[in-house]
């Protein structure tokens, strides 16, 4: 069958509203309909005779010979997939990929139906980070933390390696709240935070847990001497003046540490062991990390 036989057989979905694209057996454009042309961004007469991986997001793998592969083997692909628009900003669809046969029943290309599900799949990720994340300071939550630490563990035991989990609450912070307000306690708290992530590095997780508290998860962890390094750089990291109506007021945190497996082999227990040992840590005077 010839490009003109697959034209023809295509015009049925012209006036279908998701976008119907039309390929050869080559992953080449051979027809494509209006709704295409909506979400795509180029007109029929561009896109016709281009490969159809203009459609996908440049720097991530094509999956044209993937996507027909499957057609030729299952007699359909569906699935999820990245576009990118002619403007070249990005986007999801939602795709449906059958072949198209010719007289005597043998594949002569492939056709796409596909529906831009982007505002959805960007609904469901801010869904995710309002679940997942703290709204003041933009830190992952508890319940991050929690998943990540458990994440963190399994993969600790299987490689055999260490980890360590920090606990850090800010001594005096009521002080600070009660006199300043909670305008001047919640800038302190995203200020602090801002700073945690800054000391640190990417490949550690830093949550605020609650109130004045906060947590890192240390993943590539030697043991405990390295565990108190990151400790001290916390220290360092939280410990400034504030002044509040011509009063200074000092802020400095108190930091426990529980090191996997020595502390524990289970998330309670080392969650467990890190507050006690923060606890501890304020029985010191604060400023202290133990």
């Amino acid at each position: 069958m010839d490009h003109r036989t697959l034209e023809q057989r295509a015009r049925a979905f012209e006036h279908v509203f998701d976008a119907v694209v039309v390929t050869d057996l080559e992953g080449n454009i051979v027809d494509w309909n209006v709704g295409a042309e909506k979400l795509y961004g180029w007109s029929r007469e561009e896109a016709v005779g281009q490969p159809v991986s203009i459609l996908h997001v440049k720097d991530e793998p094509d999956r044209t010979a993937e996507v027909l592969s499957a057609v030729e083997k299952d007699g359909k692909w569906a699935g999820e997939i990245k576009m990118q628009h002619r403007d070249e900003t990005i986007g999801w669809i939602e795709s449906v990929v059958v072949p198209l046969l010719d007289d005597d029943g043998q594949p002569c290309g492939a056709l796409g139906i596909n529906r831009d599900i982007t505002r959805r799949v960007h609904n469901e990720e801010e869904l995710v980070r309002l679940a997942t994340t703290d709204p003041l300071t933009g830190l992952p939550n508890r319940g991050l933390l929690l998943d990540r630490l458990e994440g963190t563990l399994r993969r600790a035991e299987r490689r055999l390696h260490c980890f360590a989990l920090l606990f850090i609450d800010l001594d005096d912070f009521k002080e600070i709240n009660d006199h300043g307000g909670h305008l001047v306690g919640d800038r302190v708290l995203k200020e602090v935070a801002q700073d945690l992530a800054t000391a640190l590095r990417d490949c550690d997780t830093v949550a605020r847990i609650g109130g004045d508290e906060f947590a890192v998860l240390i993943e590539d962890c030697s043991g405990i001497d390295d565990a108190r390094d990151v400790g001290a750089k916390v220290l360092q990291a939280v410990k400034r003046s504030i002044e509040i109506d011509g009063a200074a007021h000092r802020l400095t945190a108190s930091v426990g540490i529980a090191v996997y497996p020595s502390d524990g082999h289970e998330v309670s227990t080392l969650l467990g062991h890190a507050d006690e040992a923060m606890y501890r840590a304020k029985t010191r005077g604060g400023n202290w990390c133990e």
